[in-house]
This record gives structure tokens, sequence and C-alpha cells, in this order.
């Protein structure tokens, strides 16, 4: 799909500065900014599931998620019983927080030493669809699961287009916007959290570090919000792409 479909545009070419603060070292850095916007309404799981496999080289794993979740060994081996035991309780969270429709197939991402088992899960709001992701996470033998929802979902699933349009390989977009290392759950809603508007998450990413803010603009039927991502990444211009969402 070409970003220009998407009312892709970008706002600054390599101007200013930003500071690599992941890495603890502090230089200067290119900077780049990027508006979109995104009807609400095109957003599913499976269109979610289906960009992570396209632009983050993840494959999906079938029949194996049900497995999981049913208590059955996974004997084929494709799955760690440490992974399933995370994935199990990751799963419970979303469902407990009402991500109950639309569940995708497993996925693998990345590799080496970060690798991202991931799956989502889909509910229905008053201006619109909801989506929700587990990622379990692979580091150094050890595993750790992060949960994030429609407002930080949207923000990745439109970066990675804007990462392919600028030539990043499936492993770069990967490490540029999947988390690891991370224990971070953010499930909230269209309509922001409580009595705030506006949210914060922040995770690692095995190139370094992404942040999105999101705020609700005009609530309802016809209102908008609006997603903001930070891309933080090893090697790369600081990308600032921020993802105007049409709630009709």
């Amino acid at each position: 799909m070409s970003i220009s479909r998407r009312q892709f545009n970008r706002m600054a070419l390599l101007g200013g500065a930003s500071f690599a603060s992941t890495s603890g070292i502090f230089f200067p850095k290119p900077a780049e900014a990027y508006s979109l916007e995104f009807p609400l309404q095109a957003l599913s799981t499976g269109k979610v599931f289906n960009s992570f496999r396209q632009y983050s080289a993840a494959q999906a794993i079938p029949g194996i998620l049900s497995q999981i979740l049913e208590g059955e060994s996974t004997s084929t081996g494709q799955v760690e019983p440490e992974a399933a035991s995370v994935i199990r309780s990751a799963d419970l969270v979303l469902r407990n927080n009402q991500f109950i429709q639309n569940r995708t197939e497993l996925a693998r991402a990345g590799g080496g030493a970060a690798t991202n088992l991931l799956w989502g899960r889909q509910r229905q709001e008053n201006v619109g669809p909801n989506v929700g992701f587990g990622f379990v996470q692979k580091y150094q033998d050890s595993f750790t699961d992060a949960k994030l929802s429609g407002p930080t979902i949207t923000g990745i699933y439109n970066s990675q287009l804007v990462l392919a349009d600028q030539r990043l390989t499936p492993d770069e977009i990967a490490g540029s916007l999947l988390p690891v290392r991370s224990t971070y759950d953010d499930l909230g809603s269209w309509s922001g959290e409580g009595n705030s508007r506006v949210s914060f998450t922040q995770y690692r990413t095995a190139l370094g570090e992404v942040t999105s803010r999101y705020e609700l603009i005009e609530p309802g039927l016809g209102g908008f919000g609006k997603v903001q991502i930070t891309m933080e990444s090893e090697s790369q211009p600081r990308r600032d792409i921020v993802v105007k969402v049409n709630f009709n």
C-alpha cells in the first residue's frame, strides 16, 4: 500500500536536532517529522496482524495459540513452556479488559537476542474499534510481556508504513517499533484515561526507544484524536510521526 494513499505528509526533512538518550551518549541527531490521517473504522486486529507480517517480517504460527490458551502441551517445540505461561497470563489481562473479539493467530517477529511472540484481540467502543496486542518478549533466555491498545497500536501500525517507505528492512522496522525488555501495560480507550484526555507510553525496542502520546481532541462520532510516535533508534534519525485518527 502506498503511503500517499494514507494522506502522508513529510513535515520536516532532516531538520533540527534530537538526542540519543537511550544509549547514554548525548549527541545531536537529525530529526524527521511526518503527519498522517487514519480513519478509525479501518482499524482491526486482522489488518494490524497482517501489517506485522508484511512490514516487520512476523511469521504466523497457525493453531498454536489455541493450544496454549487451552493449556495443551506445545510438543512441537515452536513455543517454549515458559513463553506459553506468559502468553496465557497476558491474554487473560486482555480478556479482562474486554478485548474478546477477533483474536488473531500467534506470530513470531525479530530474532537473535530479541524476539517477540505477538497476537491481537479487539473490542468495540462508542467511536469505533479498539485493538489490543500482547507481546511476549524473549531476551537473554527470560520472558516478559507488554500489552498495548488502540492509540499506541494505531501509531505503530501507521509508523511501519512510514519506515517501509523510507526503505528500512523488516528487521530494522521490527527493531525500531516492537517492545523488548518491557513490562508496560497500556490498555486505554479512545476516550482517554479517567478524567485525562492525554496518555503516554514509553518502552524499549531492540534498537532504542519508542514514546507514544495520545490526546483526545474532539470526543464522540465525528471527532478525532491524535497519536504521536517518537522513535529513537540506533544509527537512525529521530522520527516523530503524528497520526490524526478520525472517529467517523
